[in-house]
């Protein structure tokens, strides 16, 4: 059941209905056998995986709580300071071991189910180097949102360890954060202190939140089937046949996918959210308009915040406080080399992040190399920072000027599109492919249907002679001819109409919370902005017999 289909929008108003209907005492338990209900229809072979991680991190939570709370009991007790130290010590000893268990497990099947396929052929092509027998390779399923529920599994068991609020002692609370149908697929990935908190007194129906959810899960549907499905066709073809394709050609499916995956993710999120803004559950904020980033660094706090923000919290800051960056940053302290001791303690916990998010996105080599480029790129940023700050002071740029945030906003999204050929390609000698292809090809001319050149032949000449009977047949004819590139000429105008709308919204949501403007505006106006969305998806959303709804890009992360 796919989050931009018809049985979605009528399994969350049953949902909606009922949570509303048993009133606060039965939210949880409504929430509960619809988030059930709604991973059974996604697969019922999914479900033990899912209970396998709930269940492990749900007693490692407990088991850290209860160790928490007889070292409270064993502090009163405690006549001076050493024997409190010794007594925090032997708590933080036995926690410790239950956290373990609950990241190896979870770590573990995460590991298992992801990347044994991956680490088989690997480890096969090794062996047939050194003329060693192979191994079996085999591939274990892959539950649905694995990657998104496991790592809101483990912020929860490490948010527990560092006290930042103690373990949940009722399952139902924990299962209904984790299992959560509208941020179990694809996030954002929630923290269970933000999220439960929201549900402990009962949520009362609110017309605005009814609204305003409704509001933005439309956003979503628009951005997903007027946009994302509509490119999809063009860049598949373009990125399957690459090969055939001029440079110019090529250039354009890059350009032309960064948008794709920016609706398809955004478009997404905005359904999710607002149908669980419609429960009254505030799920975290993942997309900032990222396209508007002036740098790369930038762009990453505004694509995929929740993720970002999870790297951040558990990978970056607890490298940067290892003990081996205090000593390395010691040794180099000593010898007088300050600045590269600052350098690598920003650096080096970069690379650990992104080399792991690399490989969270996909168990693939193109996914690694995509990891690394980013890596250097914010890397190389840091280093070269005072060389960018000396050069634009003697050339007396403006840090603010306008000709100047348009080029970084340019730069960084063709950065970011260079990084999407090694996201997007089947593989490395694809991604290579395509890329040399860009750079050889660039000059090759662009060649098109030759139905489209026929009725446009055809067309011309009506339209000399102004014969507007003749035009409109032949220009519909025109319009809806296949380039030869997966994508009628319709298509075409269509997403440039929708990517400028969005465009729109998206600078107009940069200086204004677009959804409480609205709101403040006449009843017919609003109307006409609601309709207008929805008639936008009626008509020109890819759905309907004989259409084969495409799966949401990270679905499969």
């Amino acid at each position: 059941m796919s989050y931009q289909s018809f049985g979605f929008i009528l399994f969350s108003c049953a949902a909606l209905i009922l949570y509303y209907a048993l009133g606060r005492k039965a939210q949880r338990w409504v929430l509960a056998a619809a988030n059930l209900a709604f991973y059974l229809i996604a697969g019922p072979q999914y479900l033990p995986f899912l209970l396998v991680t709930m269940g492990t991190t749900y007693w490692a939570g407990l088991s850290m709580r209860r160790i928490y709370e007889q070292a409270d009991t064993a502090l009163k007790a405690c006549a001076d300071a050493s024997a409190k130290k010794a007594v925090r010590a032997e708590s933080r000893k036995k926690a410790k071991r239950s956290l373990q268990s609950g990241l190896f497990v979870t770590i573990a099947l995460l590991a298992v189910c992801k990347y044994t396929g991956f680490v088989t052929t690997n480890l096969n092509a090794l062996l047939s180097l050194l003329r060693i027998p192979q191994v079996p390779v085999f591939r274990m399923i892959l539950p649905l949102g694995i990657s998104f529920y496991s790592f809101m599994a483990l912020s929860y068991i490490l948010d527990v360890y560092w006290k930042r609020y103690p373990a949940e002692k009722n399952f139902l609370h924990y299962m209904v954060y984790l299992s959560y149908f509208p941020h179990i697929v694809q996030g954002p990935i929630d923290r269970f202190g933000e999220f439960d908190s929201q549900l402990q007194k009962g949520i009362a129906l609110d017309t605005r939140n009814l609204a305003f959810g409704a509001e933005l899960a439309l956003w979503g549907f628009f951005k997903k089937l007027v946009i994302a499905d509509r490119l999809g066709p063009f860049v598949s073809h373009v990125f399957d046949h690459y090969q055939e394709c001029s440079g110019l050609m090529l250039l354009a499916g890059v350009l032309v996918y960064s948008i794709q995956i920016y609706a398809d993710f955004s478009g997404c999120i905005d359904i999710v959210t607002g149908v669980s803004e419609m429960f009254g559950i505030r799920l975290r904020k993942n997309f900032n308009h990222p396209y508007f980033s002036r740098t790369m660094a930038e762009f990453w706090r505004r694509w995929h915040i929740s993720l970002m923000e999870w790297f951040k919290d558990y990978v970056y800051f607890p490298v940067s406080a290892s003990n081996l960056m205090r000593k390395v940053k010691k040794n180099l302290s000593a010898k007088g080399k300050s600045r590269q001791a600052e350098l690598f303690a920003s650096c080096f916990p970069i690379l650990v992040v992104w080399m792991i998010t690399g490989l969270w996105h996909g168990a693939s080599w193109n996914f690694v190399i995509w990891g690394l480029f980013h890596a250097a790129l914010l890397i190389g940023s840091q280093v070269l920072d005072p060389v960018f700050q000396k050069i634009n002071a003697r050339l007396h740029i403006r840090a603010d000027g306008k000709w100047r945030r348009l080029w970084q906003m340019a730069r960084t999204y063709l950065l970011c599109c260079l990084g999407r050929i090694f996201f997007r390609a089947a593989d490395i000698k694809s991604a290579f492919g395509y890329l040399g292809g860009i750079l050889t090809r660039l000059t090759r001319g662009v060649s098109f249907n030759g139905e489209l050149k026929t009725n446009f032949a055809l067309l011309l000449p009506e339209i000399r002679a102004f014969h507007p009977t003749r035009i409109y047949t032949l220009g519909r004819d025109f319009l809806n001819t296949d380039t030869g590139y997966g994508i009628t000429l319709m298509n075409v105008l269509a997403a440039a109409l929708a990517v400028l709308v969005l465009w729109v919204v998206d600078l107009k949501q940069e200086k204004m919370p677009l959804r409480e403007t609205i709101a403040k505006k006449n009843i017919v106006l609003r109307w006409l902005i609601l309709f207008a969305g929805l008639f936008a998806v009626l008509i020109l959303g890819c759905y309907g017999p004989g259409f084969v709804a495409s799966e949401f890009i990270y679905e499969k992360f």
